[in-house]
């Protein structure tokens, strides 16, 4: 009979390693595993003794990774969502007919927008429950790498060298107009765009990529405008500027929507600024008939109109 070798990877302290670098504090990490800190402390000093190297970089209670910390934190991340994987495969067969599904939403992509990429699998018996969560890229591809979403609805295709391999789905595409009430509307329609200047603009944050468009936009008119607010919720934006307090960026194919329900009117186009909508999906679950579903149906209807 063959023995295990010393060497051989003990994945309890992998597990406990993933957790304290996901949390970024031990003492979380601790609580939740519900182990004392001495213990787990223990455990991850045994996985440091295993791999021949620290994996964090400790300054009292502040905890970093190391070099060799964030190369075993990617290998960690993509063993545990494939563990995730296999989870929901055994349960599945016990339960298909109530998996759940779990979508991530780009800050400030509209609500019309989450509607429509989860109307596909609404109402239907055989789907579970619907899990849609908000946040940055960045933090959305972390859950994804942890095996924690199915999807990603984003403005942004994802960036170049994630230890993470997702299919990216591009779904839609739009130009950009600015919107207002009526009134607002009139007063800067005529000779646009130069009837901009100083004008009152409602924009999304700072680092959305629809903000970073319509800033390169006024740099290269040369335009500079008055910001009123910056709001990162899509209907905060909406309900700002039916009020009356100034202009905002609209996805010129959703146009339709605040046309009918709110009466707001467009003061003009900007020309030469598209923005693309993509879908991303890991490569292990794009199988999945429900993914597959909302992928062709986001391709066919997302950005049409009504």
């Amino acid at each position: 009979m063959s023995t295990i070798g010393s060497n051989w990877l003990n994945y309890h302290h992998l597990y406990y390693f993933w957790r304290v670098a996901r949390e970024g504090s031990l003492s979380r990490a601790a609580e939740q595993l519900r182990l004392s800190h001495s213990t787990l402390s223990t455990q991850i000093r045994a996985l440091e003794e295993s791999l021949q190297g620290e994996l964090f970089l400790r300054s009292g209670r502040a905890l970093s990774l190391t070099v060799l910390g964030r190369d075993i934190l990617q290998y960690a991340d993509e063993i545990f969502r494939l563990g995730n994987e296999l989870s929901e495969t055994v349960t599945g067969k016990s339960a298909a007919s109530r998996r759940c599904l779990r979508i991530g939403i780009v800050c400030g992509i509209p609500s019309v927008l989450v509607y429509r990429l989860a109307e596909p699998v609404l109402g239907q018996s055989e789907q579970g429950p619907l899990h849609v969560q908000q946040g940055r890229l960045d933090e959305l591809l972390d859950h994804m790498a942890a095996g924690h979403l199915h999807l990603i609805l984003s403005e942004q295709a994802p960036p170049q060298g994630l230890s993470l391999h997702v299919y990216s789905h591009t779904v839609g595409e739009s130009t950009i107009s600015l919107y207002g009430t009526p009134a607002v509307a009139q007063q800067y329609k005529a000779d646009f765009p130069r009837s901009l200047a100083g004008a009152p603009l409602l924009l999304p944050g700072r680092g959305t990529s629809l903000r970073r468009r319509v800033d390169e936009w006024l740099a290269t008119q040369e335009i500079a405008v008055r910001v009123v607010a910056e709001l990162d919720d899509s209907e905060a934006l909406r309900t700002f500027a039916a009020q009356g307090h100034g202009l905002f960026p609209v996805h010129t194919a959703l146009a339709w929507d605040l046309e009918d329900r709110l009466r707001l009117h467009r003061v003009g186009e900007l020309a030469g600024v598209h923005e693309r909508f993509y879908l991303l999906s890991p490569l292990r679950r794009s199988h999945r008939t429900d993914v597959q579903k909302i992928v062709l149906h986001a391709r066919q209807r997302l950005l049409s109109s009504g």
